[in-house]
């Protein structure tokens, strides 16, 4: 039998059914992760909608609670009604000035509108008389509406209808003047237009033809994405009450994947119907394509098989010696074929292919390292770019123009907040120095504690009690003010609040030795240390490793910082540096790296 007949026979019998097999593994395999995946979407899309839905609501429900809680407002649920006018004017307009500081515009929860608390007085009928504020009102005004009959004796309320534009959230408001008891004594309500939650919905639609509705406890449809069909009303409303499910259910002679999901925060539930067609018809469109690319590679390979046979084992048995020696780092290869024909090509090809290899291999090393440096040159030819756009001057100004303003305004505690902060980021610069004097940087830890004392007022109190004869030694930029924005970041009592920092030093032997120290909350001191030396990187050890290095490459090993335990409480932190850093080795320094 010749080579011909036995490729055929070979081909049919390890390759063809084979490959039969395999694609309809690969199919069946395809089509259960296509309808995984679309599950899983449907099932993540709904979740996401759902979740949207819940934070909108949440969101109005806080800020109904944080209304509820308003002095003002209190202050008037507090008091007794009165046919005087003059008090009622006063009242509405006190109550009408409280609600305007809740109102919300162009805000992700109401994108389509803006949000306006309405309060409602119980037994004001007073107010009704005076047409001053479209938000203060009788609750008489509200008494006969839909949603007003659906709260029922419940402190908060969601209403909403199939024909109505809004979702109306109620809540009742109590009197807190007398803390034996809770008067009932408005209504507040706020509405938020469907319309942003139907774009929530049209947003997380697994495809283009699925549906996300929002439905009652009665399945009755609140609101959707898309116009929903009778069908597919009928459908809904035929759904069981109870758990989330995902089920396939009969839908216009065809199939649909519905899948619920109830909101946590309300007696909603939100359904989503995808077709099942619209699913298989990516399925539908593999099944072709594998079919048609079985096919055309079943007839490709037979009729190859024919008329390759003659030609096809004397050069493969030359290449694949080839490739053994090429496999065995050995470049040198010499493969004799002197027909001109396609495998003649091919080994000529191959020849300039193995040469090319050896070629790149020996200049692949000189070419990655140039590579590298000009990486390097790039990035700090970029960071010089962006160096050299920064101009101190112009957010000196600006600093100096609000200084005055807040001089002509009688602010003083803008004035010194925007002194100090200029003096903050003056310091900052430094004219490129990284060595300054302990004075210098003191000035700048001041500038930073008076910019956190104006933040925290009375809560945190600080001292800086360090010898005038010790501030002109040199110290490297930026170590101090960190160590103490960190004992402010990770210091203040829970329940107290507050905190104390002091700042001190003193000079012992050829060193100086700066402490910082606060009474706060505290910390494992030894934990602290081993940070300092470990190579474990965590978010909270980046800002002390960096200071504690950056004092190690100036002045040595015996030098840094370290973390004490206060006897009381708190913690203290010691920063060492020498002393034989002079103003004048500096200075020296400074002009040589100018020059």
């Amino acid at each position: 039998m010749n080579i011909r007949k036995r490729l055929v026979l070979y081909f049919l019998a390890s390759i063809l059914i084979p490959s039969v097999i395999i694609t309809i593994v690969v199919y069946i395999g395809s089509t259960n992760i296509i309808n995984k995946k679309m599950n899983e979407l449907i099932e993540k899309n709904l979740d996401s909608a759902r979740l949207n839905v819940q934070e909108r609501l949440e969101f109005a429900y806080e800020l109904t609670t944080l209304i509820s809680f308003n002095p003002m407002i209190q202050e008037v649920l507090g008091e007794s009604p009165s046919d005087d006018l003059s008090d009622n004017v006063t009242q509405i307009i006190k109550v009408d000035r409280a609600l305007d500081s809740y109102y919300l515009s162009n805000y992700y929860v109401t994108s389509h509108s803006a949000i306006v608390p309405k309060l409602y007085f119980i037994n004001r009928p007073e107010y009704h008389k005076y047409d001053i504020s479209s938000k203060v009102q009788d609750i008489s005004q509200v008494e006969h509406e839909p949603w007003y009959h659906n709260i029922g004796t419940k402190n908060m309320a969601v209403y909403a209808s199939p024909d109505q534009d809004h979702v109306i959230l109620s809540r009742r408001m109590f009197s807190l003047k007398n803390a034996d008891r809770y008067d009932y004594a408005a209504l507040l309500t706020i509405e938020l237009e469907k319309a942003s939650f139907i774009d929530v919905l049209s947003n997380y639609r697994p495809s283009k033809e699925s549906k996300i509705c929002i439905m009652d406890p009665n399945n009755q449809i609140l609101m959707s994405s898309d116009t929903v069909t009778k069908a597919e009303v009928s459908l809904l409303q035929s759904l069981q009450k109870g758990a989330d499910t995902a089920q396939i259910m009969d839908l216009n002679k065809g199939k649909a994947i519905v899948t619920v999901k109830t909101l946590d925060n309300i007696d909603w539930k939100i359904v989503n119907i995808t077709n099942l067609s619209e699913v298989n018809s990516d399925q539908t469109q593999l099944t072709r394509n594998v079919v048609l690319l079985l096919l055309l590679c079943m007839t490709t390979a037979l009729l190859a098989a024919f008329f390759l046979s003659r030609n096809i084992s004397s050069p493969i048995t030359k290449l694949v010696k080839s490739m053994r020696n090429v496999r065995g780092n050995n470049f040198d290869i010499d493969i004799t074929y002197n027909k001109k024909d396609e495998f003649g090509y091919l080994i000529l090809q191959y020849k300039q292919m193995i040469g090319q290899i050896k070629d790149l291999i020996e200049k692949l090393y000189v070419s990655d390292l140039n590579k590298q440096r000009a990486e390097l040159h790039a990035k700090d030819a970029e960071l010089k770019v962006l160096q050299a756009q920064i101009n101190p001057h112009f957010l000196y100004n600006t600093l100096d123009s609000i200084n005055m303003y807040a001089i002509k305004y009688n602010a003083p505690v803008i004035c010194r907040m925007i002194n100090s902060l200029a003096n903050f980021y003056r310091y900052s610069l430094s004219k490129g120095r990284e060595i300054i004097t302990l004075e210098e940087e003191i000035s700048h830890t001041n500038s930073y504690l008076e910019i956190q004392s104006s933040r925290f007022g009375p809560k945190l109190r600080y001292s800086i009690q360090i010898p005038r004869e010790l501030r002109a030694f040199k110290i490297v930029k930026l170590v101090i003010q960190p160590l103490v924005e960190n004992s402010i970041i990770h210091g203040f009592h829970q329940k107290i609040g507050e905190l104390e920092i002091l700042i001190t030093a003193s000079r012992i032997a050829d060193k100086i030795v700066i402490s910082i120290i606060d009474n706060g909350v505290g910390a494992d001191v030894d934990d602290l240390n081993r940070l300092l030396t470990s190579n474990c990187e965590k978010e909270h050890s980046f800002a002390i490793k960096n200071v504690h290095q950056r004092l190690q490459n100036t002045f040595g090993e015996g030098y840094g910082i370290r973390y004490l335990r206060n006897q009381i409480e708190g913690i203290t932190v010691e920063v060492t540096i020498p002393t034989y850093y002079s103003m004048e080795e500096t200075d020296d320094n400074d002009s040589s790296s100018r020059r």
